[in-house]
């Protein structure tokens, strides 16, 4: 709450920036997810949207490691998830090893010279990627091949914000050492803008341009990935895309389903099915398993209830019921300890339960963005732009320099 600088009414009105230029959607670029598309007619030079900064003050922070925890009588116990593995520079990898980086760092902006992250805190993370150097497609490909070379490559960058963020410009002056002191009081100071180079128009995809040193670690990502050779890993997709009939409990006794995935089921609770921590020993209960055995039949998207209410729950399929209308499922849901039935011990079932309702997803931790190999690279700052008393990863390197010269 002390990093948040109070504003009034009037402050907001005068100097607040909007929020709502930008709309996701899926992006244009094949595999990209989704994408910053223009909502209205953006001018050149008219910022598209501010964006706040949480300052990271080294890179490190984010770096994950090879570990297990395991609860054995009750003692929480770690290990190394990895201590049977190599990593790619053959070195042996262990729990105090960092085996990879935060997702987060792919949506945070740095330079090469520096130990900071700059991590925005607006929608402006949905910008993706384009260049005049290298084509990725959609509608970046579309850009580029525009005969006005003014309206090539991205229509944005970044600056540093000026008049609604006054902290900004002092700052800039700072040292990292200044920097840090600021951080651990808890305040934050640092902001940027993303700012149009050209006139956007209104469903134009919004792209910035995030450096050749970015460009370079795709391309040697690209080069170097391999997907997973592991018989008990299969992508999630694969399994939604192709698998017709699900296994019951007893079939998946004998052919289970790979470790990264589980399936789930679209459902919605009724009045007083869930209950706060505690209120269900203040409660009336009267009901037995047989209570919480329906038909599930109408549990389905196209039902209204579920624009409102519904969602996906974790489930398991019972068994596989062959019908006169088709094959329909009996399903067994959790609620992860929040629903009354799950309380008190007793089993939600759902019968007629239908196979377009039931979904595999990712298992915790497992989905693609957990892999070793997934992809990790930061948004460069331009020189320009970037301090140069921020650049400690240089200083750190001409010191290790000097010391290996002293010593020869």
């Amino acid at each position: 709450d002390e990093s948040i600088a109070k504003r009034s009414v009037e402050w907001i009105t005068s100097k607040g920036k909007c929020l709502d230029n930008l709309v996701p959607q899926i992006s244009t670029l094949p595999h990209a997810g989704r994408g910053a598309f223009a909502q209205r007619l953006i001018a050149e030079g008219e910022v598209i949207v501010p964006a706040p900064i949480l300052q990271m003050m080294n890179f490190t922070t984010l770096s994950m490691y090879g570990l297990e925890f395991e609860d054995e009588n009750e003692t929480t116990v770690i290990k190394a998830k990895f201590e049977d593995e190599v990593g790619e520079d053959g070195e042996h990898l262990d729990g105090n090893a960092p085996v990879s980086t935060q997702l987060i760092s792919n949506y945070c902006f740095s330079h090469d010279l520096s130990s900071m992250l700059l991590c925005p805190q607006t929608n402006s993370i949905l910008l993706n990627h384009c260049s005049t150097r290298v084509s990725y497609g959609g509608d970046c490909e579309k850009y580029n091949q525009n005969e006005d070379q003014t309206q090539r490559g991205a229509n944005a960058e970044i600056r540093w914000a000026t008049e609604w963020d006054p902290d900004t410009k002092q700052w800039l002056k700072f040292s990292v050492e200044d920097i840090v002191k600021k951080v651990k009081e808890g305040k934050r100071g640092l902001s940027l803008d993303i700012v149009a180079t050209r006139d956007i128009h209104p469903g134009e995809e919004v792209f910035l341009d995030y450096g050749e040193g970015w460009e370079d670690d795709w391309e040697e990502h690209v080069n170097a990935f391999v997907p997973p050779q592991d018989e008990n890993y299969i992508p999630v997709k694969e399994f939604n895309d192709n698998m017709e009939h699900l296994r019951s409990i007893e079939e998946l006794e004998k052919e289970p389903y790979p470790v990264n995935v589980r399936t789930v089921c679209v459902y919605w609770s009724e009045e007083g099915e869930m209950v706060d921590e505690g209120q269900e020993d203040e409660l009336e209960y009267p009901y037995t398993d047989e209570d919480w055995n329906t038909d599930g039949s109408e549990y389905i998207e196209d039902n209204e209830v579920y624009a409102e209410y519904g969602c996906h729950w974790p489930c398991d399929v019972l068994e596989r019921v062959e019908g006169e209308n088709g094959t329909a499922y009996t399903v067994e849901m959790f609620s992860n300890g929040a629903a009354i039935w799950e309380k008190h011990g007793n089993i939600r079932v759902l019968t007629n339960y239908p196979r377009e309702s039931i979904l595999f997803v990712p298992e915790k931790y497992e989905s693609d963005q957990h892999l070793l190999s997934a992809f990790r690279s930061y948004i460069r700052i331009p020189d320009n732009i970037f301090p140069e008393q921020w650049t400690d990863m240089l200083e750190a390197e001409y010191a290790k320099d000097t010391v290996v010269e002293e010593e020869n």
